[in-house]
């Protein structure tokens, strides 16, 4: 009789631990844990794969003169590079002066960029805003391209300024001949809107 006592409570106690096991690691942790999938871990293994072969810098400034003889600085809060490609710079969050032997300043910010230090060309892309003079630029994107001494700036242009305001496609500046050229992408006309002094 005695052991059937011990043996009954000895089964109770292990019923008691493999409901308390079960409950804890089947029904406590689906509601605090995130599940990891396979699709997860694909995803994380990509990540630090592609980290793997690159460069990260934060805070960054880059120096250079193009081939007319002016001068930039390139600020940037976040670049990098791929170890086998170090030339082409990654940035992010760009402010960018370029100072013209005319002593005028071009400013152009952007959230995303990329630098050659090798060919000089700059390319700006992500709410591009650009100030010179008394003029304000906004664009989706913007280059400038080093060999061609010009500027090509595209996608929803907009530039506001004392003597009126553009609306346009695209815009080419060629800093050689300082000419401007304005297009569509169809035959529409550039929008220009001037004040009359």
């Amino acid at each position: 009789m005695e052991l059937n006592k011990k043996t009954i409570l000895q089964l109770t106690l292990i019923l008691v631990g493999i409901l308390l096991v079960f409950f804890i690691y089947f029904y406590g942790s689906n509601k605090d844990s995130e599940t990891i999938t396979s699709s997860n871990i694909s995803d994380i293994e990509k990540k630090d794969k592609s980290l793997e072969n690159r460069d990260i810098f934060e805070n960054l400034e880059y120096k250079g003169t193009d081939n007319n003889g002016n001068k930039f600085v390139i600020f940037t809060e976040y670049s990098d590079f791929e170890t086998d490609k170090p030339e082409i710079i990654n940035m992010e969050n760009v402010l960018c002066y370029f100072y013209f032997k005319d002593e005028t300043v071009l400013e152009i910010r952007s959230q995303k960029g990329t630098y050659n230090n090798v060919s000089l060309d700059i390319k700006f892309a992500e709410n591009v805003n650009m100030f010179y003079k008394e003029r304000s630029l906004f664009s989706d994107l913007a280059e400038f391209n080093n060999s061609s001494s010009s500027l090509h700036v595209e996608g929803n242009v907009k530039t506001i300024g004392p003597n009126g305001d553009l609306m346009a496609d695209r815009l080419n500046f060629d800093f050689l001949d300082k000419k401007l050229k304005v297009s569509m992408y169809n035959e529409d006309r550039v929008n220009i809107k001037t004040k009359l002094r």
